[in-house]
């Protein structure tokens, strides 16, 4: 997967809730995609009952140093575990050029992170897009993809992000937007924490890009997303350029990461 002459390093954040029966084939899948690159797979699990922090430390004993576990002992929601994830890789001293996040049940697929880092060689971030050419889902009902689609027509129209797909987990960023990312002003914690990280990284002045991704319904849960989440995100979404600003600032155009 290496992208340039130069190894990248790389962190994959997967949060996860109950996953014991996908977490071990993704990162393996995971790690068979790094190729050149360096990189390392840290699971952010919130208190799951079903033993997935488990099935994470079978994987740490057959991927020495490449594997980590962040064990959260009781549930508090998928924003707030990788917000702690992204902050222990930002002060980890091997200091990572990507960090990534995904989702733990295939929705999301390993092998497109070969084409997120080739966009983030002219973007600081970037989002996988369900909603841009050559995006999609499977397997949804009429609702849900209504639902979904409706919900990022809003936060396009009252947060003015110039990106379809908002809400999307599947991103990648380079380090510097992560480290000018005011984590503690975020004030939503579940799994609807993308728009918010987003819209700061876009009002920072960072260079926001899409890729296509294919979202696949999950093979083995039911969805996590709650009315209550969607709920609460109607209103914090509203108010996202009274917290932080109309404008994006100016920001130097930073030399391509080699």
């Amino acid at each position: 997967m290496a992208v340039g002459p130069a190894p990248q390093k790389i962190l994959v954040v997967v949060p996860t809730y109950n996953e014991r029966e996908n977490v071990g084939p993704l990162i393996r899948e995971l790690l068979a995609m790094a190729m050149g690159d360096e990189m390392h797979v840290w699971v952010a699990d919130d208190g799951s009952p079903d033993g997935t922090a488990a099935a994470v430390r079978e994987a740490m004993a057959a991927f020495p140093g490449k594997v980590d576990l962040l064990e959260r002992h009781e549930k508090g929601g998928r924003g707030a575990a990788v917000i702690a994830a992204f902050k222990k890789g930002l002060a980890d001293p091997r200091r990572y050029d990507y960090l990534f996040e995904m989702d733990a049940d295939f929705s999301h697929h390993p092998r497109e992170i070969g084409k997120f880092l080739r966009a983030l060689k002219t973007h600081d971030m970037i989002i996988g897009s369900r909603y841009v050419p050559g995006g999609g889902t499977s397997d949804w009902g009429v609702v849900r993809a209504a639902l979904s689609w409706l919900a990022n027509k809003y936060i396009a129209v009252v947060a003015g992000i110039p990106v379809k797909d908002t809400t999307s987990g599947y991103r990648g960023y380079r380090r510097e937007v992560l480290e000018a990312t005011d984590f503690d002003r975020i004030r939503i914690k579940g799994y609807v924490v993308h728009g918010e990280m987003a819209y700061q990284a876009w009002i920072n002045g960072f260079r926001l890009g899409e890729v296509p991704i294919h979202f696949h319904n999950r093979r083995r849960a039911a969805s996590k997303l709650t009315f209550e989440e969607m709920y609460m995100a109607l209103f914090n979404f509203a108010a996202l350029r009274f917290r932080y600003g109309f404008r994006p600032r100016v920001r130097e155009v930073p030399m391509e990461l080699p």
